[in-house]
């Protein structure tokens, strides 16, 4: 489904298909890397599990909780990193994110951004460290 910037309302449909069917959900019988983090003033958390080859994202799903924005946010962006390397996932930037989920997230800037904060965060640490499973306590 494709929306024009100057409807807002698809947009909206958009994040709450996303929210009630979310891509990714779930997780992997196998992963690399766990990255864990959210944002405690408003309770939204997510867990990230990777399957990498050389840097790679393989396969990623994700689990949490939180709000409709944060829930298309994570599917979204689950999307857009799955296949990449960490260099390209770690050029992705703010407007990239809310130029998929449109700009009516505008006023929901944490909620839309966790996500890609708990990946860039999470694969800083598991490059000084490359043998750890569990990265947490990652977000806004």
């Amino acid at each position: 489904m494709t929306a024009s910037k100057k409807d807002p309302e698809i947009y909206s449909e958009i994040i709450i298909d996303l929210y009630k069917n979310p891509i990714n959900f779930g997780k992997l019988s196998s992963p690399s890397i766990t990255l864990q983090g959210g944002n405690p003033l408003c309770g939204d958390e997510v867990q990230f599990e990777l399957k990498l080859d050389n840097g790679t994202i393989k396969d990623i799903k994700f689990t949490g909780h939180g709000c409709a924005i944060s829930r298309a946010s994570e599917s979204l962006l689950s999307e857009m990193v799955n296949g990449k390397k960490f260099e390209e996932v770690e050029k992705i930037k703010d407007r990239d994110v809310f130029e998929v989920l449109g700009n009516v997230v505008q006023t929901r800037v944490k909620c839309a951004l966790l996500p890609l904060q708990v990946l860039k965060q999470g694969f800083v640490k598991y490059k000084e460290r490359p043998n750890i499973k569990l990265v947490s306590g990652l977000g806004i």
